[in-house]
């Protein structure tokens, strides 16, 4: 028998890895009015289904915020139908770590990682969820100047994922912030300048000021010729930008509602001011959450013999050892025929160690190379 080819037993386990991760979605089943006793019941355990640790960021929420969800979570459940989300989503994969603002890897397994949310869900709950995403392409044309013609192209390359995946029920059509924004200058933004301007203001806030500006310079697309002062400047007036938006969504009460759920990613720390009643979403797998449109889509040797999900952006794209694997024919979508495969080039513990190993250990990306096989 002739032994496998490093590649071919490379190109098996990636082929492994998505097979594993690419969750077909369980029907929904319309229950009908519930009430009494047993809405109760099906709603704390889809609520404890909807905060488990493999989709939840950050400690469980408390019982002030938890009874908040109960109670909308209550509203479908008394109805018997499936629990509507509300996810909101970059529209674009960031400029300065993808060459293509198209869905790739990355949005493959978030999108099966909320599939699987859903599933867990619909365990203990029949209908279970009905997730839509929300596109925020009006913060970030505001914000950032961002591109238009790179949104749309993202928007409508994750629609055509969302196809291919044949998971309409459970993640509807998605939609873009766009569609009703336009309420926002019906007089929301005059006062959501002067309040940010207050913020702003404070000393307090300058730490949290100068994060926010770090985090537009990583997902601008600067101007070209700009001189080191500009950049600063431009930086700066996106961040403030981005402010002004998220103030406004606050004040028109649009996510505040008490019949909506709210899910994001991250814990909301990003924000100046944080979305009171949410769920945090971990984003290709358990433990994961670094945003899909962050990076390429990848996967990663965790040290363990097991490859997971990975958004590879620009900064740890430097300090890995990449390989590709092409020639897929997995997803008939652009961009799918290739995979990059990950190895850490400088050991870190706190970013490439496996979630479940307290010994941080990591694979040896050069040995691998060395020897011809994984």
């Amino acid at each position: 028998m002739i032994a496998p080819h490093p590649v071919d037993d490379l190109r098996a386990r990636v082929m492994e890895t998505v097979y594993e991760h690419w969750e077909a979605p369980r029907a929904g089943e319309d229950l009908g009015r519930v009430s009494g006793a047993e809405a109760d019941r099906l709603a704390r355990a889809a609520l404890d289904a909807m905060v488990t640790r493999p989709f939840r960021v950050g400690v469980r929420p408390g019982p002030e915020i938890y009874d908040k969800l109960l109670r909308r979570v209550r509203r479908s459940v008394d109805r018997g139908r499936p629990i509507p989300i509300t996810l909101g989503y970059g529209p674009m994969k960031n400029p300065n770590a993808v060459s293509d603002s198209r869905a790739d890897w990355a949005e493959f397994f978030a999108l099966n990682h909320l599939i699987k949310w859903h599933n867990k869900v619909q365990r203990v709950y029949p209908p279970g969820l009905a997730i839509r995403i929300v596109f925020d392409d009006s913060t970030l044309i505001m914000a950032n100047r961002a591109d238009p013609g790179k949104i749309a192209s993202y928007i409508a390359s994750i629609r055509a994922l969302i196809g291919v995946l044949g998971s309409g029920r459970v993640l509807l059509p998605p939609m873009r912030q766009s569609s009703f924004a336009w309420l926002f200058h019906l007089g929301v933004y005059p006062l959501a300048r002067w309040r940010v301007g207050q913020w702003e203001r404070d000393p307090a806030h300058r730490d949290e000021m100068e994060q926010m500006a770090e985090a537009a310079r990583r997902n601008v697309a600067l101007p070209p010729g700009l001189d080191p002062r500009q950049q600063e400047r431009f930086v700066a007036e996106a961040a403030h930008r981005y402010r002004i938006y998220w103030e406004a969504l606050q004040l028109s009460h649009l996510t505040r509602g008490r019949r909506r759920l709210i899910a994001m990613y991250l814990d909301g720390s990003q924000h100046h001011i944080r979305q009171p009643v949410a769920l945090h979403l971990t984003t290709l797998d358990k433990g994961q959450v670094t945003q899909p449109w962050q990076g390429e889509g990848a996967l990663r040797d965790n040290g363990h013999g097991r490859l997971e999900p990975y958004v590879l952006t620009t900064g740890r794209r430097e300090r890995s050892v990449v390989r590709t694997v092409a020639g897929l024919d997995l997803v008939p979508l652009p961009g799918f025929e290739r995979i990059a495969v990950t190895w850490p080039n400088v050991p870190s513990p706190t970013e490439f160690a496996d979630s479940d190993s307290p010994s941080g250990t990591v694979s040896n990306p050069a040995s691998w190379l060395a020897s011809g096989s994984p």
